[in-house]
């Protein structure tokens, strides 16, 4: 008793069942690509510390090596010479500053991609929760069937051996237990995929079942949906795409910015000791300098970024035709499953039950022949697969209509 205690224990233990508020919460803590992503907005958060800070000083000094006169080595003390000489770069036209926006609005676009690949891992966890759960869901419903019909083809074969029922018969049954075993089969391999990804985005190694919570609504019910241009409007202001383009395009104005402000060079001052080299002794005076803009007045660089901001804005105006595109298929394809799963109707499935409720023993009994009930049966697990698909199949087109808009419009 204890060994089968210890057994169902470890078996719970690789299995996890999980809501998808949950399952959201993990993909944010575990998963690896976001995990990674995270530290480059990190290092964008680095550099802007590191843009903030000034130019060290440069410090230089020339000592004597060698005094003829004195006939003395290294000769820098009293009456001997030296030069100490400090300088200081100085970015005298907001240079420092306008370099400072840059790294910021860098992190800033960073976070929108970041914010992109969260999405995309989030409309991947919801797609492949739910078609887990509708599949599994059909399998269950033709795995008990399937039991009653094995049950029904032992009991012929033994009345085939006693010769009361003929070899047709009992090779027709299990033609379809073995057409629509190979069907679930099929279908349980696309589940042992659907896991692998689970595991993936979860980074967890159980195998993965999913627990609607209550009040989770697994299947959205909506009688009507929202008008397309409206949608469209909402995904060019929600979309993170269109917000790192924009980041992008605001980037480039600022280095343009920037390099018209190349054109004025750096400052550099400093303050200068010479011992002995100068007019006087123990000579001390300041300096200044600063190249002069005569041939290099940094016009390649503004011509290059004057034309990246054309640049910026062409991709900004293409990301937005994109996305507004990505709206319309989307709602089309909404539209498309949506009146296919009304045309099939919502209680297709209970009579679905209703068929198979009792099939296999009236065909037992003899009320309906051979062909009848093959024919019955064959339905009942094929619509029950292709219901559930196609219910997996409208939740998808959801959660991508949710997704091209970039909000939860039907949830």
């Amino acid at each position: 008793m204890l060994l089968l205690l210890l057994a169902a224990g470890l078996r719970a233990q690789d299995t996890l069942r999980i809501s998808l508020h949950q399952a959201d919460s993990l993909l944010v803590a575990r998963n690896l690509s976001l995990i990674a992503s995270q530290y480059e907005v990190d290092k964008a958060e680095a550099r802007i510390i590191q843009q903030k800070l000034f130019s060290n000083p440069e410090l230089y000094t020339e000592w004597n090596l060698y005094n003829p006169t004195q006939k003395q080595w290294l000769d820098a003390g009293a009456q001997g010479q030296k030069i100490i000489q400090l300088q200081q770069v100085f970015r005298i036209a907001g240079q420092r500053k306008t370099s400072i926006r840059i790294v910021q609005e860098e992190k800033q676009m960073t976070q929108w991609q970041y914010y992109t690949l969260a999405r995309n891992l989030r409309y991947e966890l919801h797609s492949r929760y739910y078609r887990v759960f509708f599949l599994n869901h059909a399998i269950r419903g033709i795995r008990s069937q399937l039991a009653l019909l094995k049950n029904l083809i032992e009991v012929y074969t033994a009345q085939y051996q006693k010769g009361n029922i003929s070899l047709q018969e009992l090779t027709r049954l299990n033609s379809v237990y073995f057409g629509i075993n190979d069907q679930v089969n099929d279908t349980q391999a696309d589940l042992l995929r659907l896991q692998e990804t689970l595991q993936i985005l979860l980074a967890d190694n159980r195998i993965i079942w999913p627990a609607p919570a209550a009040g989770e609504n697994t299947f959205p019910k909506t009688d009507s949906l929202l008008v397309l241009s409206a949608l469209q409007d909402k995904a060019l202001v929600n979309r993170p795409e269109i917000k790192t383009a924009e980041s992008y395009q605001a980037q480039r104005e600022l280095q343009y910015s920037l390099e018209k402000r190349q054109r004025v060079p750096n400052l550099m001052a400093g303050a200068v000791y010479d011992q002995a080299g100068s007019y006087v002794n123990n000579y001390t005076g300041v300096s200044a300098g600063l190249q002069i803009p005569l041939f290099n007045r940094n016009q390649g660089r503004i011509r290059e970024a004057r034309l990246d901001i054309g640049q910026a804005k062409i991709n900004l105006q293409s990301q937005q035709q994109e996305i507004v595109r990505e709206v319309e298929t989307a709602w089309n394809i909404v539209k498309l499953l949506r009146t296919q799963y009304e045309s099939t109707g919502s209680e297709f499935e209970d009579l679905l039950g209703q068929l198979s409720r009792g099939l296999v023993s009236n065909y037992s009994k003899g009320n309906i022949s051979l062909l009848e009930f093959t024919d019955l049966f064959e339905a009942y697990n094929s619509g029950i697969i292709r219901y559930n698909q196609l219910k997996a199949d409208l939740n998808n087109a959801y959660e991508e209509l949710d997704y091209a808009v970039g909000e939860d419009v039907l949830r």
